[in-house]
């Protein structure tokens, strides 16, 4: 795996860098979103980890040149993602709080990047989420969480509450938007379920 880290942290970057060599993989680190966007254009990246306040160039602006090309990114930040970030046209792939320790963030780049190869679709009455692009009835952009949580309920599991609220009414309002029939509704003594909006 070939991954790019943008992050002002040095002393972060350093530590990335070197964990990636010790499990084989290539790193390219960069200190602000110039140097992002001049490592972008002149190599190929499996997946891109980029810290939300990057200077100079906003990471937002980043990742629709990275959706634009389909490379995988991740976006870091000190805060967890709301409905606003997650209803924006520009998306990144999965979003990560800090602080985190090192294996969570190898692990969630293995499963974006398991699922960018997999070319999966989830299908489920109106919708259908293509797990290789990311995107929902092929109009809509969708993260990691997204896809997880609908797997979750469709095979009638509870999604851990205390983190899935951003991503259900993410998803809902996305199904909306579709005039999809699909809702996720919280039912009594049920917890999260996907019901139509009729019931």
């Amino acid at each position: 795996m070939k991954v790019l880290i943008a992050d002002e942290d040095r002393d972060f970057l350093s530590s990335f860098r070197k964990l990636c060599e010790l499990d084989n993989n290539e790193a390219v680190t960069v200190f602000d979103g110039t140097q992002a966007v001049g490592a972008v254009t002149k190599q190929k990246f499996d997946i891109v980890i980029i810290n939300r306040e990057l200077p100079r160039i906003s990471s937002r602006d980043i990742i629709g040149m990275l959706n634009e090309r389909n490379i995988p990114v991740i976006e870091i930040s000190g805060k967890r993602p709301d409905s606003d970030i997650l209803l924006d046209s520009v998306l990144a792939n999965a979003y990560l709080k800090l602080p985190f320790f090192p294996y969570e963030l190898f692990d969630l780049a293995s499963e974006v990047l398991k699922k960018t190869g997999s070319g999966e679709k989830i299908i489920y009455e109106d919708i259908e989420i293509n797990a290789s692009d990311f995107m929902l009835c092929g109009k809509q952009r969708v993260t990691n969480g997204e896809i997880d949580i609908i797997k979750t309920l469709i095979a009638k599991e509870k999604p851990c509450e205390k983190y899935a609220e951003p991503y259900i009414n993410a998803l809902n309002n996305k199904f909306e938007k579709l005039q999809k029939k699909l809702r996720i509704r919280y039912l009594m003594n049920e917890g999260y379920r996907l019901v139509s909006d009729y019931e």
